[in-house]
């Protein structure tokens, strides 16, 4: 009779199993999918699609990680004086095989499926079998905030969300070794995941591992200052790290924010109160709505949520703390972790009911805010989240009609030419040493430039557009063909 039960509850947990990778694999396709679809209808954008498209693929050229598009500089520049991100590096075998931006649309799409992994090893951990714990699977792949990230061209600190989760699982499982690694692995996606390890490092002390919690801590600490202060100037020919123009209101310099922070509650209280304030509670209620705010009840497996939610709340950068962004990706694992460790605190009576209104928050949530097919903002995520954008009058799952006519012209510029063009053209001409993003009217030393009145700086407004071309021809070009909202211009 023992055996027999154990033979059940081992079924039981091989079903878990084969539910958890179908459902990975159903969101994998569904997302994968429409954001292939949102690349060839025209939807992506050169920041930052094509940004990391042309980076991989001057490195197979061997240019190693040379952009014109990640500063919006006319030159030639490192995208590692923008960002550190060596694990871009890990993508490479993939793209020298399929050099396109669509590889980097389906790794993206791969990695953020990947994160479901922790999130049920962690309720399997702590939770019944059955719906205690499947919900919250369901909870991860129906987040708002990741279905708007998956749709959203490709970003780095995506990579970061799946050794986060399991980082997440190992501190809440004392397995300090495997924890580091995960942190180690998370940190090459991005150099702010380094505050992140920070808040691992206190969250060890809370659970008094004094020890792994100072290694922690102190290596965390001195990856962000050296990344910061010397990895990314010497990438930038000396330039300091350009983001912390975002934290002005809190200070001038690494060393003025953190005295701020820990010196003067009342400015950082200002900072946070400060901006689109109904953003950054919609933003909090998409990570921690779907626990039911029993994040609070985790303790220590709430501190690693904090070091991320402090640097993109008291940003002045309002892009930083919406759903609509790539911002928030770090935070989907960490918010849900600590909420399945606070429901696992619930006495056996709540803990029953608590699946219900998980998921009742999550569809609530997802169907809202969200950028599932069915949500009611899935134009938004499927458009960028850009709700002032001007809409086409045509299906936004179609490529607009009065795009096909002209395509063959932009198909005939040679492959060597140097190319300056308005979104969402950028990423329609990759696999160019020299491919730029207009900026103003800054062509850079194009050879040819292409212009679409799609673009959020035109907006769909005929007479600007008109008045671009002309600009242009004024200063050495001839349009070669247009097209509705359209134009082609060669150089002289």
């Amino acid at each position: 009779m023992v055996a027999g039960r154990r033979s059940a509850l081992s079924l039981d947990a091989r079903s878990e199993g084969r539910i958890v990778f179908a459902a990975a694999l159903v969101a994998t396709i569904l997302f994968g999918g429409l954001a292939l679809l949102r690349h060839w209808t025209f939807h992506s954008t050169a920041s930052d699609l094509a940004v990391f498209d042309q980076v991989l693929w001057n490195t197979i050229q061997g240019r190693f990680m040379e952009s014109t598009l990640s500063l919006a500089r006319c030159e030639p520049h490192s995208f590692f004086g923008d960002h550190f991100s060596p694990a871009l590096l890990l993508i490479l075998p993939v793209y020298i095989v399929f050099p396109r931006p669509e590889t980097l649309i389906v790794v993206q799409t791969i990695a953020l499926a990947l994160g479901v992994w922790p999130i049920y090893l962690l309720a399997r951990r702590y939770l019944p079998t059955g719906a205690q714990r499947l919900v919250w699977v369901a909870a991860y792949l129906l987040s708002a905030p990741l279905s708007f990230i998956a749709l959203y061209d490709f970003h780095e600190i995506t990579l970061a969300v799946a050794p986060l989760g399991f980082a997440m699982y190992f501190l809440a499982t004392r397995r300090t070794v495997p924890m580091i690694v995960c942190l180690v692995l998370a940190l090459l996606a991005k150099e702010e995941v380094a505050l992140i390890g920070i808040g691992f490092g206190v969250a060890l002390a809370f659970q008094r591992r004094w020890g792994p919690s100072a290694v922690v801590i102190a290596g965390s600490v001195v990856a962000f200052v050296v990344t910061l202060r010397l990895i990314i100037p010497a990438f930038a020919a000396g330039a300091p790290y350009q983001y912390l123009g975002r934290y002005a209101s809190l200070g001038r310099d690494e060393l003025e924010i953190a005295r701020t922070l820990l010196f003067d509650p009342l400015r950082s209280l200002g900072v946070l109160f400060k901006g689109e304030v109904g953003s950054k509670v919609v933003f909090i209620l998409s990570l921690f709505g779907p626990g039911l705010g029993l994040a609070l009840r985790s303790k220590w497996a709430l501190i690693p949520s904090l070091p991320p939610l402090g640097y993109l709340m008291l940003s002045d950068y309002g892009g930083e703390h919406t759903l609509h962004n790539q911002y928030g990706a770090p935070l989907i694992p960490l918010a849900l972790g600590a909420s399945i460790l606070g429901v696992a605190a619930l006495g056996e009576r709540w803990r029953r009911r608590a699946p219900r209104g998980v998921i009742v928050a999550t569809l609530f949530l997802a169907f809202t805010f969200g950028g599932t097919p069915l949500s009611i903002d899935f134009a938004d995520a499927f458009l960028r989240g850009e709700p002032d954008r001007a809409p086409s009058g045509e299906p936004i799952l179609a490529r607009e009609s009065r795009y096909e006519a002209f395509l063959g012209a932009v198909r005939a510029i040679p492959p060597r030419a140097v190319v300056s063009s308005r979104d969402f053209f950028t990423t329609q001409i990759p696999q160019r040493r020299f491919n730029y993003n207009l900026v103003g009217l800054d062509v850079c030393d194009a050879e040819y430039v292409i212009l679409d009145y799609a673009a959020p700086s035109v907006n769909r407004d005929v007479a600007r557009h008109l008045a671009e071309v002309d600009a242009i021809e004024r200063i050495g070009f001839d349009e070669i063909a247009s097209g509705t909202g359209l134009s082609l211009l060669r150089r002289r």
